[in-house]
């Protein structure tokens, strides 16, 4: 195993590059920490390029990851991890090509739609939630953080690697593009039908916007639907991870009955 000690090391400001988003690199990269999502990383088919720990061990019996590692010195190790306490491993992937949205599309019943959502940390969220409520993809509008942001990817839980996230920047070409394929377009808002009276259609797509100014206003006007999630108390908005939760909760709850 390739052993480094100096930051100067042309790997290790590779690495920082990828970090600070400063790659020209057509394929996006992955920084992902800890063997749970490395794993899961794995799976996905997404390609382990390098992996960076302070200790051997770490590696041992796992030559799938051990032919890429390099040992470093835990300084090193310190300021290639995107978190204050890291672990012992940091490992960089090329990512698998973007799915096919047609696709996906043709065999979806619920994609849920982002509008300019900004924390990776609700992202992150929103991906693992769609998982777990049985969403078949996740929409990015123009103005969304990346999924491949490092934050993004911890708050998922590996889910970032297993339910698609589709890219498309332009609202409207979304818009048209999911009535052209039979979905029935839904903008959670504050004001709208209450969300436990209505009954979901066959086939939807459910907008989220901005943690704080909503949908685009034009999003709103061509959407079939305006649901709202009712709220007591003096309580003026909820968390837009929170809202995709329940929303999704009383969409999935209706498929049961």
């Amino acid at each position: 195993m390739k052993s480094i000690e100096s930051r100067n090391n042309p790997l290790i400001k590779q690495a920082l590059r990828i970090n600070a988003g400063k790659t020209d690199d057509a394929a996006p990269w992955l920084v992902v920490e800890g063997y749970k999502l490395i794993d899961e990383a794995l799976r996905s088919g997404a390609k382990l390029q390098m992996c960076f720990i302070d200790n051997a061990a770490t590696v041992a019996g796992r030559p799938d990851i051990e032919s890429r590692s390099l040992l470093v010195p835990r300084s090193i190790l310190k300021e290639l991890a995107t978190v204050q306490t890291p672990g012992n491993i940091v490992a960089y992937f090329t990512s698998t090509p973007a799915p096919d949205i047609e696709e996906i599309l043709k065999n979806a019943s619920m994609v849920v739609v982002l509008d300019r959502i900004q924390d990776p940390g609700n992202l992150g969220t929103i991906m693992r939630t769609g998982e777990a409520l049985a969403a078949d993809a996740v929409i990015l509008l123009k103005g969304c953080c990346s999924p491949t942001n490092p934050k993004a990817i911890r708050a998922a839980m590996g889910s970032s690697f297993r339910i698609p996230v589709l890219s498309l920047p332009d609202h409207r070409q979304a818009l048209q593009q999911l009535k052209d394929s039979g979905y029935t377009c839904i903008a959670a808002s504050m004001n709208g039908t209450p969300l436990p009276a209505f009954a979901f259609p066959a086939r939807c797509a459910m907008f989220f916007g901005q943690e704080g100014q909503g949908l685009h206003q034009e999003i709103f006007a061509e959407c079939n639907h305006t649901l709202a999630i009712p709220m007591q108390g003096q309580v003026e908005s909820l968390n837009v991870a929170t809202s995709v939760a329940l929303c999704l909760y009383e969409w999935a709850r209706g498929q049961k009955r």
